[in-house]
């Protein structure tokens, strides 16, 4: 008997070695069950090397953020132990990076990380969405840039995930999770980019699944106050959906997409704010009530969701290999944000949501936005300089857009009505895809050579050099009156057979 205990342990014992045993992938392991003064515990196995010493990396930026979070300041008590249980010499370079010495020897490093912030109205300096949160027993939501990192000599390695939970939470990500038992969830990744890139939540399940062609699309909702109200948002995002796989051709790029909603309750007014991923968007929102947050959740919605098309399918290197300590910044957020959101715009036209005195009041509400921004500033040169020019970077969801309305009229003039920006999209999704990108000197030249000579001066004029755009003709070759001083946008009173059969296949009306 004592000699079957023995070997039982010894068993024991070996498998929680093994366990600590060096992979060719970065092992995690995150504690949300025992949770302590707001910090969770996080173990990480790193990757099998022979590294003497390496360099772990919490990130400073993340992508769809312009401006440097210092995810580190979140991270305490950071050591690093051989295989043996020994500790290992460990040096803060700075607040989002340790030196470790004798890497090839490391079996396991272990840190606290502590939320980003309790409530919507604590004061931050970054926007929320991009940090974690950790309400014990009741909710987590994982943005894994500010739980987890890398070394910086081991890149482009997969990473496995294994969290601890509460009995009964579920874990809501565009990221597939496995169950392991009651506490234990297992996700996994193909590298840190694309563990970023899909955020959880975890908490008792208000879900709602919705089929979108090919696309299954998770509505995941939590509310200290509300419940069972997914099915409600879930409606009312469906008709938006439908649109737009119709306007995208019928056809969606992605299999799976979840909206992530959190819901806290304020004394008054609204509070919003949201952070876009490839496959999901995490959306929170303050409110007395849950009267508004339907109608304030579409009003992003569609934008988030058209980011299924750039960056996750049309990307530059430096988005697809994005730095996370220094980044170099694409040029092309005209392209990421702004083509988005006249896509956002023209939807709705073009599937027949609204009409078209409802539309031309949005165009208008475009261009008074660009109101109280330098609008003769390159907008590629904004986009290398988004960090530095924070004061203009929403002038890419105005300007940026009505770029996007110039651009689309033109292409139709050129193709006699057989070519719009949604083709144009299409083709570069088709040509690059979510895996391949596209170098940020060559885009230009590439839409060039899928669509007109002409449309390399359009860039030049209206993207690089920062020349105003040509609203005024543009709309005039649609029969659309635009007054400048006013800044309204009308019907022309007898427009020509021309005019009415370009407006036909920019808006279908």
């Amino acid at each position: 008997m004592n000699r079957l205990l023995l070997l039982i342990v010894m068993l024991v014992v070996s498998l929680q070695l093994a366990a600590q045993l060096p992979t060719d992938v970065y092992q995690y392991h995150i504690d949300l069950l025992n949770v302590a003064d707001n910090k969770v515990q996080v173990t990480l196995v790193p990757p099998k090397n022979q590294l003497q010493t390496g360099k772990f990396i919490i990130p400073r930026m993340v992508p769809g953020y312009y401006d440097a979070l210092n995810l580190g300041q979140h991270i305490s008590a950071f050591q690093a132990f051989d295989q043996t249980g020994a500790q290992l010499p460990v040096h803060r370079v700075d607040t989002n990076s340790w030196s470790i010495k004798g890497l090839e020897h490391v079996g396991k490093i272990s840190y606290q990380v502590s939320g980003g912030w309790d409530n919507l109205l604590q004061h931050t300096a970054g926007a929320k969405s991009a940090e974690s949160i950790f309400k014990k027993d009741s909710l987590f939501i994982l943005n894994y840039s500010s739980v987890t990192g890398y070394f910086e000599e081991i890149p482009d390695r997969g990473y496995e995930v294994t969290l601890k939970k509460n009995p009964g939470f579920y874990a809501s990500s565009a990221l597939q999770y496995t169950r392991q038992n009651d506490t234990t969830d297992k996700a996994r990744a193909v590298d840190y980019r694309r563990l970023v890139d899909a955020p959880v939540m975890y908490c008792i399940p208000d879900t709602t699944w919705i089929q979108v062609g090919n696309t299954k699309v998770l509505v995941s909702f939590y509310s200290k106050e509300h419940r069972s109200y997914s099915k409600v948002l879930a409606a009312r995002l469906q008709t938006i959906l439908f649109n737009q796989q119709a306007y995208l051709g019928g056809q969606l790029p992605v299999d799976r997409y979840a909206f992530l909603i959190y819901q806290e309750q304020i004394p008054k007014g609204l509070l919003t704010d949201g952070l876009e991923h490839s496959n999901s968007t995490v959306c929170l929102y303050g409110s007395t009530a849950l009267d508004k947050l339907p109608e304030a959740l579409i009003g992003v919605a569609s934008h988030e969701f058209f980011h299924i098309l750039t960056p996750l399918n049309i990307h530059s290197r430096e988005v697809q290999h994005f730095n996370f300590l220094d980044p170099v910044l694409s040029k092309h957020l005209w392209l990421y944000e702004g083509m988005t959101e006249y896509a956002t715009i023209h939807m709705p036209i073009k599937e027949k949501m609204i009409g078209l005195q409802a539309f031309l009041g949005v165009i208008e509400r475009k261009i008074k936005g660009m109101d109280g921004f330098d609008n003769k500033l390159s907008m590629t040169l904004m986009s290398t300089n988004a960090i530095r020019m924070q004061d203009q970077y929403l002038n890419f969801y105005q300007k940026g857009a009505l770029v996007g309305l110039c651009l689309d009229i033109r292409l139709r003039e050129l193709s006699h009505g057989q070519m719009g920006t949604q083709e144009l999209m299409q083709k570069l999704i088709k040509k690059y895809g979510s895996e391949k990108a596209f170098k940020d000197e060559d885009l230009f030249r590439v839409i060039t050579s899928l669509t007109f000579p002409e449309i390399r001066l359009f860039f030049k004029d209206y993207v690089e050099d920062g020349q105003p755009i040509p609203l005024k003709e543009t709309l005039q070759k649609v029969g659309l009156d635009y007054d400048a001083a006013q800044q309204t946008v009308t019907a022309t009173r007898n427009p020509s057979a021309k005019q009415l059969s370009l407006r036909k296949a920019w808006i279908d009306l």
